[in-house]
């Protein structure tokens, strides 16, 4: 197998993953949204909102938007939607799930801070 192929299924993977949590939110289906989020994430929006990811998911600010472009570094991908949007996702024992959601680039500052995240793990 060719380092291309490898690289492939990982983007489809990512794409998958990013399109099933949007389909996810945007359908009130709570469970299956958070099974997309790495634990990390998870618990973080939990401690945010003071409540089971389930509940907490479906009321993040999103704007989704179809996917656009994935791009894989190793274990770390970034999904960028045609909305402006991009979600980041991380590689683990659970496979692609996402670490970071609802992001926008940040102002003219890309090194020190370059998105701001409705949600980060």
């Amino acid at each position: 197998m060719s380092a291309g192929c490898g690289q492939d299924a990982n983007s489809a993977a990512a794409r998958s993953v990013t399109t099933r949590f949007l389909s996810a939110v945007g359908s009130g289906d709570g469970t299956v949204a958070c099974e997309q989020l790495s634990a990390q994430t998870r618990a973080a929006l939990e401690e945010q909102d003071q409540r089971e990811c389930r509940a907490a998911v479906t009321q993040l600010r999103l704007d989704p938007g179809s996917v656009a472009r994935v791009r894989v570094y190793v274990g770390n991908a970034m999904v960028e939607l045609s909305s402006g949007e991009t979600e980041f996702l991380e590689q683990g024992s659970e496979g692609w799930r996402l670490s970071a959601v609802g992001c926008q680039p940040h102002g003219d500052r890309p090194v020190d801070h370059p998105y701001d995240c409705e949600l980060n793990g």
